[in-house]
């Protein structure tokens, strides 16, 4: 949260919209992303050094810029066909990303490789078209 920082699922909080990359000068600082400076990575990495990323791009920034030759950040990505290529609409992959994050605390998930198994809402891993660092999931619509 651009907000709170990182949250808990029984975290309370009070409705309110501040993006991330709203201007905002805080204890001297411009924005958001200075403001959090390293903490919000430091609040989410571990001896593991896996991180599993289902935050936009714009969340993503603030964890990217900390990273380093130790970690293992795997960003998941939701897309569908759209005409001949692949695009991520925006409210499906929020959706996705909430079921994804189910789908892992349900099944207990500690090894990343696990996540491929994820086959909710229509979507399915595509391995030919995820890497290392990235695990693409494609939305079949059924028409």
């Amino acid at each position: 949260s651009a907000f709170y920082g990182i949250l808990k699922p029984m975290d309370g909080v009070t409705p309110y919209r501040l993006e991330m990359q709203a201007k905002a000068e805080i204890e001297e600082k411009t924005n958001l992303y200075d403001y959090w400076g390293d903490r919000l990575y430091h609040s989410v990495i571990d001896d593991s050094r896996t991180i599993i990323n289902l935050a936009s791009k714009e969340y993503s920034k603030c964890i990217e810029r900390y990273l380093s030759d130790k970690d293992n950040y795997i960003t998941i990505t939701f897309c569908e066909l759209s005409g001949d290529k692949l695009v991520t609409k925006g409210t499906y992959a929020k959706m996705a990303r909430g079921e994804m994050v189910r789908f892992m605390a349900e099944n207990n998930i500690e090894n990343p490789v696990d996540i491929q198994k994820f086959d909710r809402l229509g979507y399915t891993f595509r391995g030919n078209l995820s890497s290392e660092t990235e695990y693409v999931f494609e939305r079949k619509i059924i028409k």
